[in-house]
């Protein structure tokens, strides 16, 4: 287990205010198709560009509306009427909806770097300096949804802009981990790299995490959960310690081929811009016979999708037959952590991005198998900790899953050697944070 050792220096409360809330605008329901993003130019990189105050506005109805409904389910004339505009009004100030959608994400990154600024300025040792950022961008996270757009929509990107963007991103991890390797001597550089990663995909799992929570327990889920990563010690690196890769085989089966061939073709690329003749090419088949095992590309997610959770739950609920529940834990964290560094790690992104494109009976049924499955989870974390109420529980799993889906999504870090070992020490540091009192 991870010792609390880092003082919070920050003499910042949780305010539970809207210090940095913005007005989103009406969030409406979408039931329009899916349109492709538009081809104008938008900027290729750097910062947000001085807008005028209609512009800010539609940046915030249209970053509701992208959160709400996925970016390829709005159309311009969507976000025109949620302004009180027509959509050929909306194009006197953005070129098209792709550069909506830059500016919208580069205002995010306005908005963080904010906050740097303002905890450099705040106090002079890295301890003051780090909670107070972290205090802050609880603030922003738990009082409104700004991770959503990032975390789904970045793929909507073009190369250099999904490249700049992550670089950000790359930014933001690093300034929390000097903060912790000034605070932490005793860390490596990889591992504060790995902490000050986990760190900040706690805050940007928010919108996951928070449930129906008030802002202010969030933050204090938050404020909790962040303080025993980053004094998380992780284990020392066995001699014979190899990154973990995946082992993969090319099913037998027609039916199983499209799935497999699927699964990776979503990943990579993203839903709607994978098309029926990719998949069958990839699956070594003819699009006719491709028609003759499914009927569509959406019949297709929704297997993918339905066989990453349900499997999951089936693995579960055959590992805990037996189990006493004082180690029922153990066995959740084991598996899930060989499951998503194994194959079933390529469904991680396909649910996070894609999940929205499926109909809404289709994806209710999905988020209940998912209930299921943190409900065993749920059980697991109290059966150890009983004075957790079930609703924290259930925020700590949510917590744990988003950031160890992260790192497996992370090319560096899932290449460490001993990476196996390492979630499973974060995974006890998140489930079980040092000091959370829960209000239920």
């Amino acid at each position: 287990m991870c010792a609390a050792k880092i003082r919070d220096e920050s003499g910042y409360g949780f305010s539970g205010g809207d210090d940095f809330a913005t007005v989103l605008g009406e969030e409406t329901s979408m039931s329009s198709p899916p349109l492709d993003p538009d081809s104008g130019p938008g900027p290729a990189g750097g910062r947000s560009s001085p807008r005028g105050p209609r512009a800010e506005q539609i940046i915030r109805a249209a970053t509701a509306l992208f959160q709400d409904a996925g970016y390829r389910n709005v159309s311009i004339e969507q976000i025109g009427a949620a302004v009180g505009l027509t959509g050929p009004a909306v194009y006197r100030h953005f070129p098209g909806k792709h550069d909506i959608l830059v500016q919208a994400l580069l205002t995010q990154v306005d908005l963080m770097d904010e906050l740097v600024r303002e905890a450099d300025e705040y106090a002079g040792t890295p301890e003051a300096q780090l909670w107070r950022f972290l205090d802050r961008l609880g603030d922003l996270t738990a009082n409104q949804d700004v991770s959503i757009l990032w975390r789904r929509e970045q793929r909507h990107l073009r190369p250099t802009q999904l490249e700049q963007m992550r670089s950000y991103f790359t930014r933001f991890s690093d300034y929390i981990a000097d903060k912790v390797a000034a605070a932490r001597p005793d860390l490596s550089f990889d591992d504060g790299r790995l902490l000050g990663f986990a760190v900040l995909s706690l805050y940007s799992n928010t919108s996951v995490i928070r449930g129906t929570m008030a802002p202010v327990h969030v933050m204090q889920i938050q404020r909790a959960v962040a303080h025993s990563i980053i004094n998380c010690s992780l284990p020392a690196t066995k001699p014979d310690a190899t990154p973990a890769i995946p082992v993969t085989r090319r099913p037998a089966g027609r039916h199983e081929r499209i799935l497999d061939a699927a699964t990776d073709l979503f990943a990579e690329r993203g839903f709607h811009d994978v098309r029926i003749d990719d998949i069958a090419r990839a699956a070594d088949i003819s699009v006719a016979t491709f028609y003759q095992q499914v009927p569509g590309k959406t019949e297709i997610l929704r297997a993918v999708l339905v066989r990453g959770v349900e499997g999951m739950l089936y693995l579960t609920t055959h590992a805990l037959t037996g189990v006493d529940p004082g180690d029922a834990l153990d066995v959740l964290i084991s598996i899930h952590v060989e499951q998503a560094l194994g194959v079933h790690g390529r469904t991680i992104p396909v649910w996070t991005r894609d999940i929205v494109y499926l109909p809404e009976a289709d994806q209710d049924a999905l988020r209940s198998a998912q209930r299921a499955y943190i409900a065993e989870w749920v059980a697991a974390i109290r059966a150890r900790t009983p004075e957790l109420s079930e609703a924290d529980a259930a925020a700590l799993t949510r917590a744990f899953i988003g950031v160890a889906d992260d790192i497996v999504q992370a090319p560096d870090l899932r290449a460490r050697p001993g990476i196996t070992d390492d979630l499973a020490t974060l995974s006890k540091t998140i489930l079980q944070p040092v000091g959370l009192l829960s209000n239920g």
